[in-house]
């Protein structure tokens, strides 16, 4: 019997579109890098040059709402097709998966735009499916109460994917001939309009680009609700999450790995990385004092803010709440509210410690506190890799790219090289027939 290769992590960087984080004020950042084309290039091609899966590029279409608006970064960033265009030109392999959400867009300009990107870097597109409401919805006549209700969002979601996947397979791979003796451009019986008719979308007319590289550009799934997990774990091919131990990691994953197969899918087919907040120190004592830098530029009201949890009239040194309330994702607001209330934790001690990580769990060590905790979780079936979180931006990269990806790549646990020219080979997920198409 052949010896089964041990299980290896898949990483994503996860790069600041400028979100809520307060690092802009850091006497080493330039508050201008939520604009600064090259500052993004940079960081790609650094986490290439580290051999990660994929950049992973969170995004919302709002302008921040009340008076903490005025602290953030996120008042100002890039269109994330447009910035990934830019780095697509720059990077030769590492994934770029960026947000769009169902309830702010229509499928034929997502669908173009992520075939675009995916032949413009040569098969390394992925998009991130949420629900957000963002400006867009006023604009698509979405009724209000349905961004509220989050079987109504799910519905819409499975729709809008159903609609993006009938575009992506307008054209059959050999559709393009492109014959310059007959003057034959293209076959038009390989061309199919979706004449697709329900009660959310009408679409009659084909793609006006061919069939993406990879089949289908990367699906990539946030939310970790109970209607979360069954659409991720029947559409998806990555999912990001949140948890704060490897036992809630474990639940998580069987989860989603049980939604799969309860799909009719391959469950290795899904790939799930789990959000951690790194800061790299040479002992534990220069990494605890990074974390204290960073959390210092936090006024707690932003960093309360940033939990995504509602702790109502909560004494900020008192106990955590039992009665909080998600504002955002159910399932990251589960895990933060178990972590704080497993370790009795006051509400400003939990937003200062989880703050800098965007509300994910921070990871503040050296190279082998931090290498032994990502290979615990990974073979603990807690998680297949990790979307991994900068609060120091750039520099907590370089740090993360010199110290930790080796003593990973050392014990057999992270790749030397990409293996395969797309991103879903990079990541093990097959490419997609066309449904248009009648297997042979």
């Amino acid at each position: 019997m052949a010896k089964q290769k041990p299980k290896k992590l898949h990483l994503a960087a996860f790069i600041y579109s400028g979100q809520q984080t307060q690092i802009w004020r850091h006497r080493d950042q330039h508050a201008h890098d939520s604009l600064d084309v090259d500052y993004y290039i940079e960081y790609a091609q650094l986490a290439e040059a580290s051999k990660f899966d994929t950049l992973f590029l969170a995004d919302g279409a709002s302008f921040p709402s009340g008076p903490l608006a005025k602290h953030l970064w996120s008042v100002s960033t890039f269109e994330p097709a447009t910035l990934f265009s830019a780095i697509a030109a720059r990077t030769n392999h590492i994934g770029l998966i960026y947000t769009a959400s169902v309830s702010d867009n229509e499928p034929t300009h997502v669908a173009r735009q992520l075939a675009s990107l995916d032949h413009i870097s040569h098969g390394r597109a992925g998009w991130n499916v949420v629900t957000t409401p963002g400006p867009g919805s006023e604009n698509l006549r979405i009724p209000s109460e349905e961004t509220k209700d989050s079987s109504a969002k799910y519905f819409r979601a499975r729709s809008f994917l159903q609609a993006t996947k009938a575009l992506w397979d307008s054209f059959e791979d050999d559709a393009l001939i492109r014959n310059k003796e007959t003057g034959i451009y293209v076959v038009l019986e390989k061309i199919h309009p979706p004449n697709l008719e329900s009660s959310l979308y009408k679409i009659t007319q084909p793609l006006k680009v061919e069939r993406p590289i990879q089949g289908y550009p990367v699906i990539a799934q946030a939310g970790t609700s109970p209607e979360g997990i069954s659409f991720g774990g029947s559409s998806a091919d990555v999912i990001y999450c949140a948890n704060y131990s490897i036992e809630d990691g474990q639940k998580t994953y069987r989860a989603l790995k049980s939604a799969a197969v309860a799909a009719g899918r391959n469950p290795d087919h899904l790939v799930i990385l789990t959000g951690v907040a790194v800061i790299w120190g040479e002992t534990q004592e220069a990494a605890e004092a990074k974390l204290a830098e960073a959390t210092a530029l936090w006024p707690i009201d932003i960093a309360i803010q940033n939990l995504g949890i509602d702790v109502g009239e909560a004494d900020l040194d008192g106990p955590f709440p039992e009665d909080w309330k998600a504002l955002f994702s159910q399932g990251r607001s589960a895990a933060i509210a178990s972590f704080a209330l497993k370790n009795k934790l006051t509400v400003r001690q939990l937003a200062e410690r989880a703050s800098v990580g965007l509300g994910h769990r921070p990871l503040v060590g050296t190279t082998k506190s931090i290498a032994d905790d990502l290979q615990a979780w990974l073979e603990a079936e807690a998680t297949d890799g990790f979307a991994v979180i900068q609060p120091l931006l750039l520099q907590g990269l370089q740090d993360f790219s010199t110290h930790v990806v080796p003593e990973l790549v050392r014990r057999g646990l992270f790749r030397s090289d990409y293996e395969g020219a797309t991103l879903r080979e990079n990541l093990g997920i097959s490419r997609p027939p066309n449904q248009y198409v009648k297997p042979q």
